[in-house]
């Protein structure tokens, strides 16, 4: 009797031991980060350092890509421009100076459960069949520069709070109104900064943040093919959706609203820009709440990477 009473009672501690502790996720973020698009690089010996002159030396020149971020690249999006050399005098035409991946970059994917980036492949362009024709008095180095241009896409996730009273600043058992928000970003060269929200009287919110290319590119306008003249130059389209019917942003040209998400154009003119946005709300939309605000930046970039060759006479 005394032993069953005991595995009883062992048994009762574990289940109350059990009961007492709190599951905490392992994973609480929505995205990777970062501040990489994609990553271009020669590979190690292509071009070589050094050919010779006369077509005595033929050779590739090969690129690494590798999506850092979270924005699947169709390869058709994707274009290498080879510059700093005369394509006659290395035996090849202009066009094919200009090249598309074969593959698709595809994103980096996080571990809902760990957090845990599951990481993409890189992918491989070659410029091929160079060659020096002619002959040269003495040495000569010429640049070799790859332009990639890419069309790519920040995407940003924040929260609102939404109250019965906005004006009682004193109830923040749910959430508070007026202050700066946590704000996360997928792994990109532009992101959305600085979160901030605060009453705009009894029925509406108003939320501020920024725009920056916090990369080394150069950043135009979705789908110009990197066209730097001043009507693309700096150019993004930022979409907002809060999930609530009445938003409206201000400093966004070309405004659109479908849904609950509004969208616009911004220059950027110096890397960054400010938005500001209001949430009108229904009497059925103020009840204690916290809303997520969804948040996308679409835009062209370019980077770019360069070497030098060494054409030897012989």
């Amino acid at each position: 009797m005394r032993k069953q009473f005991i595995i009883t009672l062992a048994l009762l501690l574990v289940l109350a031991s059990c009961a007492d502790q709190t599951v905490t996720p392992s994973n609480q973020k929505s995205f990777l980060g970062g501040t990489i698009g994609l990553l271009v690089s020669f590979v190690e010996g292509e071009p070589p350092s050094e050919v010779t002159d006369g077509g005595a030396t033929p050779f590739t020149v090969s690129v690494k890509l590798e999506n850092k971020g979270e924005t699947f690249v169709d390869a058709t999006d994707v274009t290498l421009t080879l510059k700093g050399i005369d394509a006659a005098s290395f035996g090849v035409t202009n066009a094919d100076l200009t090249m598309n991946p074969s593959e698709d970059l595809l994103d980096n994917d996080i571990n809902p459960d760990t957090g845990e980036a599951i990481n993409s492949p890189p992918v491989y362009v070659t410029f091929s069949q160079l060659n020096y024709l002619g002959e040269l008095s003495g040495n000569q180095p010429f640049p070799f520069v790859v332009d990639v241009c890419y069309k790519y896409q920040t995407m940003a996730t924040s929260q609102l709070c939404i109250k019965e009273n906005l004006l009682d600043s004193s109830d923040t058992k749910v959430c508070t109104v007026t202050g700066s928000k946590n704000v996360q970003n997928s792994g990109a060269p532009v992101q959305i900064l600085n979160f901030e929200e605060f009453s705009a009287g009894q029925n509406a919110v108003s939320f501020s943040f920024r725009v920056k290319n916090v990369g080394n590119g150069l950043l135009s306008a979705a789908s110009s093919s990197c066209d730097q003249t001043p009507a693309n130059r700096d150019y993004v389209t930022v979409t907002v959706d809060s999930g609530l019917q009445g938003l409206t942003c201000s400093g966004l040209s070309n405004p659109s609203e479908n849904g609950t998400a509004y969208s616009g154009d911004v220059k950027l003119a110096t890397g960054e820009r400010q938005i500001r946005c209001t949430q009108q709300l229904s009497d059925a939309d103020q009840t204690d709440k916290i809303m997520i605000v969804d948040s996308s930046v679409d835009y062209d970039y370019q980077e770019s990477t360069r070497t030098d060759v060494l054409v030897k006479h012989i």
